[in-house]
């Protein structure tokens, strides 16, 4: 590395909102910033998520990762690497911590790491960084201060936030540190979240919802349900402590919510104890007065919501009496997923309240007016959007060149090296890699599988076992009409003359291959398509 003081290349979470993973490249040794999963965009066959790819990756240089906070799309992928480096060291908050033990007790990974809160100090060997502590929708979420050891360089690293400066969880973001470790520097860059930049306001406090969540656990109904992001503690206690001023006995249905409770509960984030929180198996058969928290608020397939929508639940079953209460917003490309359980609940006689309806959702990410307050308080010299789909970014940076044209604004994406030099800025573009996809029991598989997968869902499949000694042949489809099992006859008779009279004697390879080109020719002429076949010989 020629450059003295450091470089920041995004391998993950620029041009997506996911997968983060940020490399800091110093002269004596490299540093992650999270290293989290994408959720596929549509169906991908069985495919559980997405990691960012690790190849960029020296093990003789990266010593640590620094880990923001516990969202899935920021430690989703660190058992993975853990793996393949097992001796970096994780610096973490005590509440991701406890979070992130959970999930690698379960692949039985350890991790060595170090604690750290929000007036740390992290020394390394080229840079020093300071934790700053942000407003987001999960606790203990950290931005960066970033800055190369003789301070001619500081660098404003925060992926997710939003300015809240009257929640009643947490303090407000601390502006102050911001401004008292950058103005230390000569010159200075900001790296900031992008993903609601097309709110032109400021973004909705938690406190604000309050009231109307107050309201509905006041209501008259015996049951009410409800559904939000597992990881948004603060507002599950807000709630919770709400249905029991109400009278209400609070049940957990779903893993996740279990999950992140208990370590809201470990780490002093929950005004409740445990004892106040019962599962669906503790309270089958009452009648009394609940509130139900419902896991899995976009609807997912295993889900706690799918489960109880559609009559699936042994304890819960929804019907005329029951309020739904969805304390959460669609994520794009969840719709239709969300929109049938909208009907089946409807369907079943329930009451649906969603955050049109009522002011009971806010988001975790900053409007212009939150950017805004952020730039009042201290200017950089350097601009990057991150933390955004491509189009976000460009709004970002348009933004930014708009209303701050003093600040030098650039658009990045991943694998653009910034490389912060010698008074000034310079991007490089490495060579991008495609992010690795993970199914099974967190198992990587290659996209050319995947693709297979595609052929065998969308065309179905044919297997063909010939016994070339004994003159034998099976042959069986998978995923095509029931009529085609008429055709089988045919198709045998067909392809055992092909062997009597061109086949005899050919190599094992040229036989396979002219009796897959005669399968899928056959089935094209009555299907419109040619399945995938595969032909054995034995």
């Amino acid at each position: 590395m020629k450059n003295k003081y450091f470089n920041i290349i995004p391998i993950g979470g620029v041009e997506e909102i996911g997968s983060n993973m940020t490399l800091i490249r110093t002269p004596d040794e490299d540093i992650l910033i999270d290293c989290g999963m994408l959720f596929p965009y549509e169906e991908c066959f069985d495919i559980n998520y997405l990691i960012p790819d690790f190849s960029l990756l020296d093990a003789s240089r990266l010593t640590s990762i620094i880990i923001t906070h516990g969202h899935e799309d920021h430690i989703g992928g660190l058992g993975h690497l853990l793996k393949e480096f097992p001796d970096i060291t994780v610096y973490v908050t005590n509440f991701t911590h406890h979070l992130l033990q959970k999930k690698l007790e379960e692949h039985k990974i350890t991790m060595k790491y170090e604690l750290y809160h929000e007036t740390s100090h992290l020394q390394f060997k080229n840079i020093e960084v300071f934790p700053i502590h942000v407003n987001h929708s999960i606790p203990e979420t950290a931005g960066l201060v970033i800055r190369s050891n003789d301070k001619k360089w500081g660098a404003l690293y925060i992926s997710d936030f939003k300015v809240d400066l009257f929640s009643k969880h947490e303090k407000p973001i601390d502006l102050a540190r911001i401004k008292e470790k950058l103005s230390e520097c000569a010159q200075t860059a900001y790296f900031i979240d992008s993903t609601n930049i097309l709110n032109d306001g400021k973004t909705t406090s938690e406190n604000d919802l309050h009231t109307d969540l107050k309201a509905l656990m006041e209501r008259e109904e015996t049951r009410v349900f409800i559904t939000l992001f597992a990881s948004n503690v603060h507002r599950m206690n807000a709630i919770a402590k709400m249905a029991k001023d109400a009278g209400r006995k609070i049940v957990i249905m779903g893993r996740s919510l279990k999950t992140y409770m208990e370590a809201a509960t470990e780490t002093g984030h929950s005004e409740l104890s445990p004892d106040d929180f019962h599962m669906t198996d503790q309270v089958k058969g009452e009648t009394g007065r609940m509130l139900i928290f419902l896991s899995g608020c976009q609807g997912d397939f295993l889900s706690a919501l799918r489960r109880f929508s559609f009559g699936e639940d042994g304890t819960f079953k929804p019907g005329p009496g029951d309020l739904v209460v969805f304390s959460s917003k669609v994520i794009p490309g969840n719709e239709k997923k969300i929109y049938r359980i909208y009907n089946k609940l409807t369907e079943f006689g329930a009451e649906i309240i969603t955050a049109s309806d009522h002011l009971i959702h806010a988001s975790g990410h900053p409007g212009k007016e939150d950017l805004h307050i952020l730039l009042k308080n201290f200017t950089p010299g350097f601009y990057f959007p991150i933390h955004g789909e491509s189009y976000f970014l460009k709004k970002h940076y348009e933004f930014i060149h708009t209303a701050y044209p003093k600040i030098s604004a650039h658009l990045i994406y991943n694998y653009n090296e910034v490389i912060l030099g010698e008074g000034t800025v310079k991007i490089e573009e490495l060579d991008a890699k495609e992010p690795r996809l993970i199914h099974g029991k967190a198992m990587e598989i290659e996209k050319t599988q995947i693709s297979q997968r595609r052929k065998m869902a969308t065309q179905g499949a044919v297997f063909i076992s010939y016994h070339r000694t004994m003159g034998h042949m099976e042959i069986t489809t998978v995923g095509l009409p029931l009529v085609a099992q008429e055709w089988i006859d045919n198709l045998k008779k067909k392809l055992l003359e092909q062997i009597k009279n061109n086949l005899g004697g050919r190599e094992e390879t040229y036989i396979k291959d002219q009796l897959k080109i005669s399968a899928r020719q056959f089935y094209n002429n009555f299907l419109g398509y040619k399945p995938v076949t595969e032909v054995h010989l034995y």
